[in-house]
């Protein structure tokens, strides 16, 4: 069994728990754990580059909206944790009142997203996973673009260092552009973890994670300032709403700090690719 094919059998044993333990409940860290899974699994599909029939296409657009609907229920409760978290006591009415409303709208998303999940039931994912595991080790399983597959590890880095080319030419990072570049990174991430485990791959996980995590906090705050102003945006001296643009604010800035860090590392690594690389891209020259 080739390393690629034990990481996609273990994608597929991690879908299948975190499936079954949400339907004895939506526990937040088990809905998040459905989301990041079916991420690390598309991630997987990007890299390899299979050649999908048309029922296994919609079987990975179904965990694609499954995926979805997890994430709306994980941004109320990554909301909710926020609202706890803050301390000034003035703004502690609004604060109860806007949790209460996010935890309706979470108990609404929840009960779609179980919905979904119980179609699951009657749909044949698991048996057209385990087919792409067992085709991982083939041949022709890479072989679509007619181009050879760079190691996962060095494919990632070679996709960040054309991502942070991407967005050299901007003086500043627009929020959908960060957004883009916050998705973008987690599938970056996600194909980097397919390598075998190494000092080197351990190192290049570790920041692309501080960097995802930064942005996360960006975008959570985001959905946390238009929850707050959808509400009190008829108050200027509302408490609570100065307060969460004021994080938000904060978070904007850390988060396009650490990316700018990041993409100005990339370009400097591109410059300077490794032995092994150079070694692969000649051959890829002559093929």
């Amino acid at each position: 069994m080739t390393l690629l094919e034990k990481r996609v059998r273990g994608l597929e044993k991690d879908l299948a728990a975190a499936i079954s333990k949400l339907h004895h409940g939506l526990a937040p860290k088990n809905v998040h754990r459905l989301r990041t899974t079916i991420r690390r699994i598309e991630s997987f599909i990007s890299y390899s580059h299979p050649n999908l029939d048309k029922k296994t296409e919609r079987s990975l657009k179904k965990l694609a909206e499954l995926r979805k609907r997890a994430g709306k229920v994980r941004d109320f409760d990554v909301q909710l944790g926020l609202l706890q978290g803050l301390a000034n006591g003035s703004a502690a009415k609004d604060r109860e009142s806007l949790a209460t409303l996010l935890k309706k709208k979470r108990e609404r998303q929840g009960k779609r997203l179980s919905a979904e999940i119980e179609k699951l039931n009657d749909s044949r994912l698991f048996t057209r996973l385990n087919k792409l595991a067992g085709q991982s080790e083939q041949p022709e399983f890479q072989a679509v673009d007619a181009k050879p597959l760079l190691p996962p590890l060095e494919e990632a880095k070679a996709q960040l260092a054309e991502m942070a080319n991407d967005f050299s030419a901007q003086e500043s990072l627009k929020p959908g552009r960060l957004h883009k570049a916050r998705i973008r990174l987690k599938g970056i991430r996600y194909m980097a973890e397919l390598a075998e485990e190494s000092p080197e791959q351990e190192k290049f996980l570790n920041e692309l994670k501080a960097v995802q995590d930064s942005i996360g906090e960006w975008h959570d705050w985001e959905e946390l300032v238009r929850a707050a102003e959808k509400n009190f945006s008829n108050r200027s001296n509302c408490a609570l709403l100065c307060e969460v643009r004021a994080l938000f604010a904060a978070r904007h800035s850390a988060a396009c700090s650490a990316i700018q860090q990041l993409f100005s590392q990339a370009q400097h690594q591109d410059k300077k690719p490794s032995n092994s690389v150079q070694s692969i891209r000649s051959i890829a020259r002559s093929a």
